[in-house]
């Protein structure tokens, strides 16, 4: 049996399509956003739109792949440098979404949802975003590394012992922000979430210093 050919996706009708959902995915949410509205806004039909994603949950992920893309494309490198210890680490990625989220505020509500809510979400898109955040995390990770190599650690400390605390520091904040989302499910931006931005902070000053009084 011949092997069916795929039939290239237009990018004009994709960039249409990607705007229409992330506006009306970010606008509503999963549950309730129209395949019918995305598609009459992309000005296409909504057999293409199904014909290019699959079903509602293709072209979710397919948004928030995006959304994820574009936050990662965007930073300024020279601003966002390796900084010397963990506290300023956390406070520049902090700063750096804030102001992602004031530009992009489309693209910063569809991912705090994604991530931030995965329990409103069907379960395949659940596994399908733990993926992604995963990825996430190995370039966090990779980050983190960067600036221990600019401390100077004591000699009996293992690195790698350190990176993996610190990551669970990261996937502890992440879980307070899931459980503070099931609270206020109407979080907007990082802005209406500060907390979580002191909450860090808090965690790496006690991991940087200690918590025992010398």
């Amino acid at each position: 049996m011949a092997n069916k050919q795929t039939v290239p996706k237009d990018p004009k009708k994709v960039a249409r399509m990607m705007q229409a959902a992330m506006h009306e995915f970010a606008a509503r949410g999963y549950r309730d956003a129209k395949t019918d509205a995305i598609a009459s806004a992309a000005a296409v039909s909504k057999g293409l739109l199904f014909h290019y994603y699959g079903s509602k949950q293709g072209l979710y992920f397919a948004t928030v792949q995006l959304a994820t893309e574009t936050i990662i494309a965007t930073i300024n490198r020279q601003s966002y440098a390796v900084p010397d210890d963990l506290v300023t680490l956390m406070a520049r990625s902090a700063q750096y979404k804030a102001d992602f989220g004031r530009t992009h505020p489309d693209e910063m509500k569809v991912m705090i949802e994604a991530y931030g809510a995965l329990e409103r979400l069907p379960v395949k898109l659940q596994a399908q975003m733990k993926g992604l955040y995963a990825q996430a995390m190995t370039m966090t990770q990779d980050m983190i590394g960067q600036v221990l190599d600019k401390m100077k650690l004591r000699p009996e400390i293992d690195r790698e012992a350190t990176i993996a605390l610190i990551m669970g520091v990261y996937n502890q904040i992440f879980t307070e922000f899931q459980a503070y989302m099931r609270k206020q499910p109407n979080v907007q931006s990082m802005d209406d979430a500060a907390w979580v931005v002191q909450r860090a902070q808090t965690y790496m000053t006690i991991l940087e210093h200690g918590f025992v009084a010398p």
